[in-house]
């Protein structure tokens, strides 16, 4: 079976390795019929899908927020204490705990560094 790739070239001068459109030979980064505006639009929201944070939506979609959080470590707490939770435990909520916590701030300051780009007209590079 022979895969076929698109019949544009990449900033390097080699073939772009996308697959191409239905009926066309271009993808859709190269397609004449796709307008530089919509290219721009689609860069934009797969940039915003692709971030820690809608990751993390995604694959969580019941994450916690900090509040929530707490409340869940104030009752391990509690109940450790009582004797009714095994220290393994504990130490493995706590260690989660301090995971979310720190995936939280990382998709902030993407965010942040995304939102400030954006500001500054500057583009990410998708590959």
């Amino acid at each position: 079976m022979t895969l076929v790739s698109c019949s544009g070239t990449t900033r390097l001068g080699d073939r772009c390795r996308s697959r191409p459109l239905v009926g066309t030979g271009y993808c859709v980064a190269h397609s004449p019929a796709v307008s530089d505006e919509q290219r721009a639009a689609w860069r934009t929201a797969g940039g915003r899908n692709s971030s820690n944070r809608q990751r993390a939506k995604r694959l969580l979609p019941e994450a916690m927020e900090a509040d929530e959080l707490a409340g869940m470590l104030s009752a391990v707490f509690r109940r450790l204490v009582a004797g009714d939770v095994e220290p393994g435990v504990a130490t493995a909520a706590g260690s989660l705990a301090r995971s979310m916590i720190e995936v939280a701030r990382v998709a902030r300051v993407e965010d942040r560094i995304v939102e400030i780009e954006r500001q500054l007209g500057i583009e990410r590079s998708t590959s």
